[in-house]
């Protein structure tokens, strides 16, 4: 299976759990941040599942505007509104097999609603239309913030998360992961030397190290993205550090640094569930108000 690279702990389990949950109907919530491979997740998911033969369609919520979202997921009827046409929207399109509903969060409140009796009835009803069609579609969709975080943000019903998360995975960034970068490039090289007709043999041990000592803020994305971009220019031979963007080339963090990061993330995040609340985000934390009040000082946040 070329899809869903890796080998760390995290990445066995998430393939592990997949395995398992691949041949239900319930649906699945995927959360990750852009660019961790949640799309690459439902491929194999639906590649490794007993809907395999039956169509995958994936939708990015925030891809179209939201007043012509409803028709893509539902349908039209010729006449509903001003050229509308009788066309199936992606729900019965996807009869059968998977509908994948990406950024969900960027799908309007009243929508959701909607997606959810869908989710409890098993029925869709197109624009303008009076009868209900009846459907067989296995619902994953993925938001790029925490599901919580949503929910207090009002971008997320709560009844639909729960009906949405029957089974729920959550994505590791590329920097939880590194052990697994080695094997990313090699499968990048591998394809872009057969998309460019190139021949790179593989990355050097003096390169490699600077790909572990980045933290990969556009995750999985960016690595193909720096991949390709070498490949672009270099015919042959090895990737090494002379070859890589200087923003890669950076000092490596400290030991120091690297919690501090990892602590002022941490506080953000507890903040934000909490819409700036101290007290609220520190019980969140188990610190005392006065510690993190301090943090929030020392860290700059």
């Amino acid at each position: 299976m070329e899809y869903f690279i890796g080998k760390s702990n995290k990445i066995k389990e998430i393939k592990d759990y997949a395995q398992k949950i691949s041949n239900s109907p319930s649906p699945l919530l995927i959360y990750g941040e852009t660019g961790t491979g949640k799309e690459v997740l439902v491929k194999y998911i639906h590649d490794i599942g007993n809907r395999r033969a039956k169509p995958l369609i994936s939708q990015n919520c925030a891809a179209v505007p939201s007043n012509l979202l409803e028709s893509i997921l539902f349908g039209t009827v010729r006449g509903a509104f001003t050229e509308a046409l009788d066309k199936k929207g992606i729900f019965e399109m996807a009869n059968g097999g998977i509908l994948y509903l990406d950024e969900l969060n960027s799908m309007p409140i009243e929508l959701q609603g909607k997606l959810l009796r869908v989710l409890e009835d098993g029925v869709v009803r197109r624009i303008g239309d009076l009868k209900e069609v009846k459907v067989d579609v296995r619902v994953i969709a993925s938001t790029n913030v925490e599901p919580e975080i949503c929910i207090e943000k009002g971008l997320l019903r709560r009844d639909l998360f729960y009906r949405l998360s029957v089974f729920y995975i959550q994505l590791p960034e590329l920097k939880e992961r590194k052990e697994d970068i080695i094997e990313l490039c090699d499968y990048f090289i591998n394809a872009f030397n057969r998309k460019f007709n190139k021949n790179i043999l593989g990355i050097s041990q003096e390169a490699l190290e600077f790909f572990y000592n980045y933290d990969w803020p556009g995750n999985i994305r960016e690595l193909r993205n720096v991949i390709e971009a070498i490949m672009n220019i270099k015919d042959e031979g090895f990737i090494t550090p002379k070859d890589l963007p200087h923003y890669i080339k950076r000092e490596h963090k400290g030991l120091e640094e690297l919690v501090s990061e990892y602590e002022k993330r941490l506080i953000k995040e507890a903040l934000a569930l909490y819409n700036g609340n101290v007290s609220k985000a520190a019980n969140f934390l188990k610190i005392p108000r006065q510690t993190l009040q301090y943090k929030i000082k020392k860290l700059g946040i």
